[in-house]
């Protein structure tokens, strides 16, 4: 586990932190259900307390994952072979390319479609979950290649963590795609990343976080919400 106050790594049993000598709660301590003060001074309920979500695997959650990743194979099925019908009918209504060259160029851009496709698959099914520790953030400019519509300069955002086992990582986000972990985590922020959901990342002290995110569909919701209010899925709480 990692010391509340300074974020080093410490053992389960230990007492006190040994880098700065933080006291730590006797075990089989339990603390109080958290309480949040609204600007009005009245309590918000339903703000949990510090610690990980036992929704992880929640038969819901279970069921919704499934049924994204069967949609998507659908999809997939339809888009892949998209390119080549496209060119073998450009082929046909036009005279500016032979119908075996249609076939050919068709067949790469289909191919290329199935790869990205399979390994979009793969990387779905292979959950790594791991947990971190929030250690630098920044920004950075970088010059994307491409069409003249795709072309110029993008602002990356690189969200530098640590693993429990030790390992640094970098989360990096570019402007034009969602740059979820580097506006939702906060430096020294501990945190789990499920890959396998569309919202990954479960802060550990959800009572500071600006929302919760919907695992299937995305949606922020108020932090002392159970459910999303888009989906009625349980939230990681």
């Amino acid at each position: 586990m990692y010391c509340p106050n300074c974020r080093n790594p410490v053992a389960e049993t230990a007492r006190f932190c040994p880098t700065c000598g933080t006291p730590f709660a006797p075990a089989g301590y339990a603390p109080p259900p958290a309480q949040i003060h609204a600007g009005t001074g009245a309590v918000r309920q339903g703000i949990p307390a510090p610690g990980f979500s036992d929704r992880v695997q929640h038969p819901e959650i279970l069921a919704a994952v499934k049924k994204n990743r069967k949609a998507a194979g659908i999809a997939a099925f339809f888009i892949v072979p998209l390119p080549l019908l496209g060119f073998v009918i450009y082929s046909l209504v036009s005279d500016q390319m032979e119908t075996a060259e249609a076939v050919k160029i068709g067949a790469i851009v289909s191919a290329v479609f199935l790869v990205f496709a399979l390994f979009s698959f793969i990387k779905e099914r292979a959950v790594n979950t791991y947990e971190a520790v929030v250690i630098d953030k920044r920004t950075s400019e970088t010059y994307r290649h491409g069409n003249s519509d795709d072309r110029g300069m993008v602002t990356e955002y690189i969200t530098v963590v640590q693993t429990t086992e030790g390992k640094r990582k970098k989360i990096t986000e570019h402007d034009g795609s969602q740059v979820i972990a580097f506006h939702y985590l906060n430096i020294g922020d501990r945190f789990r990343c499920h890959p396998q959901f569309h919202f990954p990342y479960e802060r550990c002290d959800k009572a500071n976080a600006p929302y919760l995110g919907c695992v299937s569909c995305g949606k922020r919701n108020p932090v002392e919400a159970d459910r999303c209010r888009k989906c009625n899925l349980p939230l990681l709480k």
